[in-house]
Protein backbone atom coordinates (compact mmCIF):
# COMPACT_ATOMS: atom_id res chain seq x y z
CA UNK A 1 0.00 0.00 0.00
CA UNK A 2 1.52 3.32 -1.00
CA UNK A 3 1.79 6.27 1.35
CA UNK A 4 -0.48 8.41 -0.81
CA UNK A 5 -3.21 5.76 -0.88
CA UNK A 6 -2.98 5.05 2.83
CA UNK A 7 -3.04 8.70 3.86
CA UNK A 8 -5.81 9.66 1.45
CA UNK A 9 -8.01 6.72 2.55
CA UNK A 10 -7.50 7.54 6.24
CA UNK A 11 -8.40 11.18 5.75
CA UNK A 12 -11.36 10.23 3.51
CA UNK A 13 -12.62 7.81 6.19
CA UNK A 14 -12.27 10.52 8.82
CA UNK A 15 -14.27 12.93 6.65
CA UNK A 16 -16.94 10.30 6.04
CA UNK A 17 -17.32 9.57 9.76
CA UNK A 18 -17.26 13.23 10.78
CA UNK A 19 -19.74 14.36 8.11
CA UNK A 20 -22.05 11.38 8.83
CA UNK A 21 -21.98 12.33 12.52
CA UNK A 22 -23.15 15.83 11.59
CA UNK A 23 -25.70 14.48 9.11
CA UNK A 24 -23.87 16.09 6.20
CA UNK A 25 -22.36 13.08 4.40
CA UNK A 26 -24.70 13.42 1.39
CA UNK A 27 -24.05 17.14 1.20
CA UNK A 28 -20.26 16.66 1.37
CA UNK A 29 -20.51 14.13 -1.47
CA UNK A 30 -22.63 16.52 -3.54
CA UNK A 31 -20.15 19.35 -2.94
CA UNK A 32 -17.04 17.27 -3.64
CA UNK A 33 -18.23 15.74 -6.93
CA UNK A 34 -17.86 18.88 -9.06
CA UNK A 35 -14.72 19.92 -7.15
CA UNK A 36 -13.02 16.59 -7.82
CA UNK A 37 -13.62 17.02 -11.54
CA UNK A 38 -12.28 20.59 -11.65
CA UNK A 39 -9.54 20.72 -9.00
CA UNK A 40 -6.79 19.08 -11.02
CA UNK A 41 -7.62 21.07 -14.15
CA UNK A 42 -7.37 24.53 -12.60
CA UNK A 43 -3.60 25.00 -12.26
CA UNK A 44 -3.89 28.31 -10.39
CA UNK A 45 -5.88 26.70 -7.58
CA UNK A 46 -3.60 23.68 -7.36
CA UNK A 47 -0.46 25.85 -7.36
CA UNK A 48 -1.86 28.13 -4.66
CA UNK A 49 -2.88 25.22 -2.44
CA UNK A 50 0.52 23.55 -2.84
CA UNK A 51 2.56 26.73 -2.39
CA UNK A 52 4.61 26.81 0.82
CA UNK A 53 4.50 30.62 0.95
CA UNK A 54 0.71 30.92 0.97
CA UNK A 55 -0.83 30.93 4.46
CA UNK A 56 -3.38 28.39 5.68
CA UNK A 57 -6.02 31.14 5.80
CA UNK A 58 -5.39 32.13 2.18
CA UNK A 59 -5.46 28.50 1.05
CA UNK A 60 -8.71 27.97 2.95
CA UNK A 61 -10.22 31.02 1.24
CA UNK A 62 -9.14 29.78 -2.21
CA UNK A 63 -10.57 26.30 -1.66
CA UNK A 64 -13.78 27.66 -0.07
CA UNK A 65 -14.31 29.94 -3.07
CA UNK A 66 -14.62 26.82 -5.25
CA UNK A 67 -17.88 25.91 -3.51
CA UNK A 68 -21.02 27.77 -4.50
CA UNK A 69 -22.24 29.31 -1.26
CA UNK A 70 -19.18 27.94 0.56
CA UNK A 71 -18.53 24.45 1.92
CA UNK A 72 -20.78 22.91 4.56
CA UNK A 73 -19.53 22.85 8.16
CA UNK A 74 -17.96 19.39 8.12
CA UNK A 75 -16.19 20.07 4.84
CA UNK A 76 -14.95 23.46 6.01
CA UNK A 77 -13.58 21.91 9.21
CA UNK A 78 -12.00 19.12 7.23
CA UNK A 79 -10.28 21.50 4.80
CA UNK A 80 -8.75 23.31 7.79
CA UNK A 81 -7.60 19.99 9.26
CA UNK A 82 -5.90 18.97 6.01
CA UNK A 83 -4.18 22.34 5.66
CA UNK A 84 -3.07 22.55 9.29
CA UNK A 85 -1.52 19.09 9.08
CA UNK A 86 0.25 20.08 5.85
CA UNK A 87 -1.47 17.43 3.75
CA UNK A 88 -2.22 19.75 0.83
CA UNK A 89 -0.37 17.48 -1.56
CA UNK A 90 -2.86 14.71 -0.78
CA UNK A 91 -6.00 16.85 -1.14
CA UNK A 92 -6.84 15.68 -4.67
CA UNK A 93 -6.40 12.03 -3.68
CA UNK A 94 -8.45 12.52 -0.52
CA UNK A 95 -11.33 13.92 -2.62
CA UNK A 96 -11.35 10.86 -4.85
CA UNK A 97 -10.95 8.47 -1.93
CA UNK A 98 -13.96 10.02 -0.19
CA UNK A 99 -16.06 9.78 -3.36
CA UNK A 100 -15.09 6.12 -3.83
CA UNK A 101 -15.82 5.37 -0.15
CA UNK A 102 -19.20 7.12 -0.33
CA UNK A 103 -20.18 5.22 -3.48
CA UNK A 104 -19.14 1.95 -1.89
CA UNK A 105 -21.12 2.66 1.32
CA UNK A 106 -24.23 3.71 -0.60
CA UNK A 107 -23.99 1.08 -3.36
CA UNK A 108 -23.58 3.55 -6.21
CA UNK A 109 -21.88 2.63 -9.47
CA UNK A 110 -20.86 4.91 -12.29
CA UNK A 111 -21.36 3.90 -15.91
CA UNK A 112 -20.47 5.55 -19.21
CA UNK A 113 -22.53 4.96 -22.35
CA UNK A 114 -20.84 6.24 -25.51
CA UNK A 115 -22.87 6.59 -28.71
CA UNK A 116 -22.26 8.08 -32.14
CA UNK A 117 -25.25 10.44 -31.84
CA UNK A 118 -27.11 12.05 -28.97
CA UNK A 119 -29.68 9.88 -27.21
CA UNK A 120 -32.91 10.80 -25.53
CA UNK A 121 -33.34 10.66 -21.76
CA UNK A 122 -35.59 7.60 -22.13
CA UNK A 123 -32.73 5.50 -23.58
CA UNK A 124 -30.37 6.52 -20.77
CA UNK A 125 -33.06 5.75 -18.21
CA UNK A 126 -33.72 2.35 -19.78
CA UNK A 127 -30.01 1.45 -19.64
CA UNK A 128 -29.83 2.62 -16.03
CA UNK A 129 -32.90 0.57 -15.06
CA UNK A 130 -31.54 -2.62 -16.66
CA UNK A 131 -28.17 -2.22 -14.96
CA UNK A 132 -29.76 -1.41 -11.59
CA UNK A 133 -31.81 -4.62 -11.81
CA UNK A 134 -28.73 -6.67 -12.68
CA UNK A 135 -26.41 -5.31 -10.00
CA UNK A 136 -28.94 -4.41 -7.30
CA UNK A 137 -27.51 -0.95 -6.75
CA UNK A 138 -27.90 2.64 -7.88
CA UNK A 139 -26.33 3.26 -11.29
CA UNK A 140 -25.50 6.73 -12.58
CA UNK A 141 -25.19 6.68 -16.36
CA UNK A 142 -23.18 9.37 -18.12
CA UNK A 143 -23.86 9.58 -21.86
CA UNK A 144 -21.04 10.69 -24.13
CA UNK A 145 -21.23 11.34 -27.85
CA UNK A 146 -18.31 10.19 -30.00
CA UNK A 147 -19.02 10.29 -33.76
CA UNK A 148 -15.84 8.26 -34.38
CA UNK A 149 -17.56 5.05 -33.27
CA UNK A 150 -19.81 5.51 -36.37
CA UNK A 151 -22.80 3.72 -34.83
CA UNK A 152 -23.78 1.34 -32.05
CA UNK A 153 -22.56 1.97 -28.52
CA UNK A 154 -19.79 1.38 -26.00
CA UNK A 155 -20.81 0.69 -22.40
CA UNK A 156 -18.42 0.67 -19.43
CA UNK A 157 -19.22 0.11 -15.75
CA UNK A 158 -16.42 -1.11 -13.50
CA UNK A 159 -15.47 -4.56 -14.86
CA UNK A 160 -18.28 -4.61 -17.43
CA UNK A 161 -17.25 -3.49 -20.90
CA UNK A 162 -19.47 -3.90 -23.96
CA UNK A 163 -18.18 -2.62 -27.29
CA UNK A 164 -20.99 -2.88 -29.83
CA UNK A 165 -19.72 -0.02 -31.97
CA UNK A 166 -19.55 -0.14 -35.74
CA UNK A 167 -15.89 0.90 -35.70
CA UNK A 168 -15.08 -2.09 -33.46
CA UNK A 169 -16.97 -4.46 -35.73
CA UNK A 170 -15.12 -3.06 -38.77
CA UNK A 171 -11.81 -3.51 -36.97
CA UNK A 172 -12.69 -7.15 -36.18
CA UNK A 173 -13.72 -7.78 -39.77
CA UNK A 174 -10.50 -6.22 -41.06
CA UNK A 175 -8.47 -8.42 -38.68
CA UNK A 176 -10.29 -11.56 -39.85
CA UNK A 177 -9.81 -10.75 -43.51
CA UNK A 178 -6.15 -9.95 -43.00
CA UNK A 179 -4.14 -7.55 -45.09
CA UNK A 180 -5.76 -8.67 -48.31
CA UNK A 181 -9.49 -7.84 -48.10
CA UNK A 182 -10.12 -9.40 -51.53
CA UNK A 183 -10.20 -13.12 -50.79
CA UNK A 184 -11.80 -15.83 -52.82
CA UNK A 185 -14.52 -17.78 -51.12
Amino acid sequence: MTGIGLISRRYASALAEYSAGLGEEDRVYAQLLPLSERYDYVPEVRETVLSPVVSVEEKTAVISALFEGGPCRSLRDFILLVLRHRREAYFYFILHSFIALYRDRHHIKEAVLTTAAALGENVRDAVRNVMQERCGCTVNVTVRVDPEIIGGFVFRMEDTFIDASVVSQLRTLRRRLGDNPVKKI
